[in-house]
Formats: structure tokens, C-alpha cells, sequence
């Protein structure tokens, strides 16, 4: 019996955890959904309004879960699933990433970034990366991540932002909930503070802030946890697609 239950955790579908990336102080607001199709791959939905165009970006992540394989650049298309247009690909043997992005509309961009460590955060995935390792190693220990982001108006699309390590700071009551707190300390070009709060029972994160934006048109990072569904792959692609559902005509172009 026991080994049945253990089993079917393992096969059970992730939830999906609904959240809003903001600037600390709660301004330019933007929906982001994390959800792991299987133990190894990850998608997100992002959006700040429905029938608006949607970033629908995944990943291949190591058997470890410390860092990403591949990430695929996209877009929500009318019929739901991902338009890619990039891809981002991790050599493990020269801790080397190569992106390779054509953006709409634009013309194509290659470029290659030396991470500074073995393990790394790709900063503007929105902690889905940092997501499943929380949950799957449920760390009760200080750890360390480089912490690269894509910048578009640098040369290289790429910033090195330093290394990211987090201190285990043990149990703590947080937004009604039991939670685990992380002191976040970012060690680069720009040195930053933060905070790391993840649920004490099942390790997904409740809350997250730091002093270092990660997209362009942000300040700083806040990342709030808005709700958890039941995850499986047709709630997922329900709600993908209901982000173009009762659309004024005519839809984006596929």
C-alpha cells in the first residue's frame, strides 16, 4: 500500500500556481502562471489582460531540476498553444548558454553568455525554474544559483547579474500561512536584497521580492502567490486557451 501511495504521488499532476509579478511597490501589475507538465518540464503563461498578446514560454530542465537544458520563447496562440520563436540552450560542458531569438517582427538574434557557476536562474523566467527545485529538494540549507537575465537593449541580450545565494532562515507565519523564509542576497554589478517565502507543507513559493528588476520596464521584483488549481493537461490547456475566449474579432494572426 505504501509503495502504491508513493507511486501515485509521483504520478499525481502538478497544480498550477497562479501569481502577479509587480515592482515592490505594486505597480505595472502582470498575471504569471507556473505549471510542470512532467517532473522535468516546465511551461508559464504570462498576461496583463486577456485577448492581449500572451507570453507562453517553457523549459527542459537537468534530472536534478537545479537549472534549466533548454527554454522555448512564445506566444499564446489563438488556438492555445505555444508559437515559439526562440530558443535558449545550455551546453553543460563549457557552461556556456546560446540564444538563438527571432522575435515578431524582427530579425534574428544569436548570442552566447559564460554562466559564472554550474547551477543558474534564468531571472527573467520569474523563479519557474527556482519553483521546482523548491519543491522538489524542499531545502533546509543555504544555496547559490548565478543569476543571468535577457536583457534586449544590451548588445548581447544577455546580463550578468551576479550570484544569487540564499540563506535558510527557518519557520515563520507569513500571508495567513506556515512558510519557510529565504534571505536573498544577490552578489554582482549591482548588489541587492531580498526575501524568499515558500509553503512549509509542499515547498511552491507564496512570495518572493528583490531589488533587482527582471524585465526592462521594471524597477525591482515581487512575485505574489494569487491561488493554486488542480493542474493536469486539460485544465491547463482550458485555461490557455480561454486567454483568447470571447475575444472581440479579429484574433491575433497564428
Amino acid at each position: 500500500m505504501l509503495l502504491f501511495l508513493a507511486a501515485a504521488a509521483l504520478t499525481a499532476p502538478s497544480p498550477i500556481f497562479h501569481y502577479v509579478r509587480t515592482n515592490r511597490d505594486g505597480s505595472e501589475p502582470e498575471h504569471v502562471v507556473h505549471y510542470r507538465p512532467t517532473r522535468t518540464t516546465i511551461s508559464v503563461y504570462k498576461w496583463t489582460s486577456k485577448c492581449t498578446t500572451a507570453a507562453y514560454v517553457t523549459a527542459d530542465m537537468d534530472d536534478d531540476l537545479r537549472s534549466g537544458r533548454a527554454f522555448f520563447a512564445g506566444r499564446v496562440a489563438p488556438d492555445g498553444r505555444q508559437r515559439q520563436f526562440g530558443r535558449l540552450t545550455l551546453d553543460p560542458s563549457t557552461l556556456t548558454l546560446s540564444a538563438d531569438v527571432t522575435p515578431p517582427g524582427g530579425t534574428r538574434i544569436e548570442a552566447k553568455h559564460a554562466l559564472r557557476a554550474t547551477s543558474f536562474l534564468l531571472y527573467d523566467f520569474d523563479f519557474a525554474d527556482f519553483n521546482s527545485f523548491l519543491q522538489e529538494h524542499e531545502p533546509k540549507f543555504d544555496f547559490s544559483y548565478a543569476l543571468p537575465v535577457i536583457w534586449p537593449s544590451d548588445p548581447s541580450i544577455f546580463r550578468d547579474l551576479g550570484m544569487l545565494r540564499a540563506h535558510y532562515a527557518g519557520a515563520e507565519q507569513h500571508l495567513g500561512r506556515e512558510t519557510v523564509r529565504y534571505d536573498l542576497r544577490v552578489e554582482g554589478p549591482t548588489p541587492s536584497t531580498g526575501t524568499l517565502w515558500v509553503d512549509a507543507k509542499d515547498w511552491f513559493i507564496v512570495e518572493a521580492e528583490l531589488g533587482l528588476p527582471n524585465h526592462m520596464e521594471y524597477k525591482d521584483f515581487h512575485l505574489k502567490l494569487d491561488k493554486v488549481e488542480a493542474g493536469g493537461a486539460a485544465n491547463w490547456v482550458a485555461l490557455v486557451k480561454g486567454h483568447y475566449a470571447n475575444c472581440p474579432a479579429p484574433k491575433p494572426a497564428p
